[in-house]
């Protein structure tokens, strides 16, 4: 049989036996301090990989190596331990990711009696995280909630391609509408980042949409993030894109929304669209490393003037309803 990562783990599962259970059960309790040194041979790629990724997310090689292995091993033999402990981890990473602290978690799960002496204790963290519960904050923080309770690897929610953006405009509309906040919505307009640059209606230029929104929950204000999916503007979308876009400049000029424009490249907007990465977590990096700019003179027209480029039926549709 050839090793890979498949045959290995199904390999792996045939060999546990009481020693291998008992060294798994203590290095949940092992200090972090690393023991004897073992040589691993690594391909040069993945070597060069290990080293990159580690010092990226600020850790040694050989911890984020540690956790990787760890992780797969578990996931392996304990999947149903793994998937509680994934539940406690996904609640607080969604947390930190959205910049809540240890108060507003409290304040904000209060109906549910989660205090400060339920989230200091993780056991106990784990038995308040019912079903109903996590559905509910998945629903607050524009989540997958199967990933949330632990059933899906993937935390977006994935919208696939924009098939109407007509209908895009009028669903961000009455999410606006519906909100609770009394801070501007923003909407993110988000462009491949093509090198050498194509024509903004070349069929190989996706543009995705993002909304950010404040609200107010049990006193709490969280801010949320949602990928709502992306298309061409090339063919058939050509003035939907336009129709859209000159919605989208009008809740500007009217001071309902900010509406900022960017370039990403495609393996950001791949993970977006395939909710591979949660979508606070894409934009704050976004927002960190590149300034929002880098649209065409031609393609910001529609957001400046937006009666010139939108059907006459649209732009009267828009205006009675913002």
């Amino acid at each position: 049989m050839k090793l890979n990562v498949t045959s290995l783990l199904s390999r792996l599962v045939l060999e546990q036996d009481d020693k291998l259970s008992a060294l798994l059960s203590s290095a949940a309790t092992d200090s972090k301090k690393a023991g004897d040194p073992l040589a691993v041979r690594f391909k040069p790629s993945i070597r060069e990989y290990v080293t990159l990724a580690s010092a990226r997310l600020g850790v040694s090689s050989s911890e984020f190596i540690n956790i990787l292995i760890e992780g797969v091993i578990r996931e392996t033999l304990s999947p149903f331990q793994t998937r509680a402990t994934l539940v406690v981890e996904r609640f607080q990473l969604l947390m930190d990711a959205h910049g809540m602290n240890v108060t507003d978690v409290a304040t904000l799960l209060s109906p549910w009696n989660v205090g400060l002496s339920v989230l200091e204790s993780r056991e106990r963290t784990m038995d308040y995280l019912t079903t109903s519960l996590l559905a509910t904050i998945a629903d607050w923080f524009c989540v997958n909630k199967a990933w949330l309770q632990g059933a899906a690897v993937n935390p977006g929610i994935t919208y696939g391609n924009i098939a109407d953006w007509h209908n895009l405009a009028l669903n961000i509309n009455a999410k606006i509408s519906q909100a609770s906040s009394t801070t501007s919505p923003q909407i993110i307009l988000l462009r491949d980042d093509l090198v050498p640059p194509v024509d903004m209606r070349s069929n190989e230029k996706f543009i995705s949409t993002i909304l950010i929104q404040l609200k107010n929950i049990n006193g709490v204000n969280i801010r949320t993030v949602e990928y709502l999916g992306k298309s061409t503007p090339h063919g058939e979308n050509e003035q939907g894109i336009s129709d859209y876009l000159s919605y989208c400049g009008v809740l500007l000029r009217k001071g309902i929304a900010t509406v900022t424009t960017g370039v990403t490249d495609t393996t950001m907007q791949s993970l977006l669209s395939t909710g591979k990465v949660l979508p606070v977590m894409a934009v704050d990096k976004i927002l960190h490393t590149n300034t929002l700019s880098g649209w065409q003179i031609e393609e910001l027209m529609p957001l400046r003037f937006p009666e010139q480029h939108a059907t006459q039926e649209w732009l009267e549709k828009i205006n009675k309803i913002i």
